[in-house]
């Protein structure tokens, strides 16, 4: 059997690029399995990750638990948009909460 298992390491996988929207997000984090919501957060922790500091700026403790609670809101309250990118629907809520203070022209 552990032999079994270590031979499954050495098989290729395929890795898939994949482009969601906001209606794939939130069927994933309304779906019953465990495994796509987690999936959904995720994809809500990595686009975070990417634009935390950038386009939106919130504090040292936000949990993984808040972002999905604020992504999931958004998208149930802007059904007219849900077809836009994830990424783009992720980061304008996560903007909306916590934005970024505008820097002065002034050399900043």
């Amino acid at each position: 059997m552990k032999k079994f298992i270590a031979a499954l390491l050495f098989v290729p996988t395929i890795a898939s690029a994949e482009f969601y929207s906001g209606n794939d997000i939130l069927n994933k984090l309304n779906d019953s399995s465990l495994m796509m919501q987690m999936q959904a957060l995720g994809y809500i922790q990595g686009v975070a990750d990417v634009y935390v500091n950038v386009t939106f700026c919130a504090g040292a403790n936000v949990t993984a638990g808040q972002l999905q609670d604020i992504v999931k809101s958004y998208l149930q309250h802007n059904p007219a948009i849900r077809h836009k990118t994830a990424e783009s629907l992720i980061n304008e809520a996560l903007n909306q909460v916590w934005p970024c203070s505008k820097r002065s022209g002034r050399g900043a």
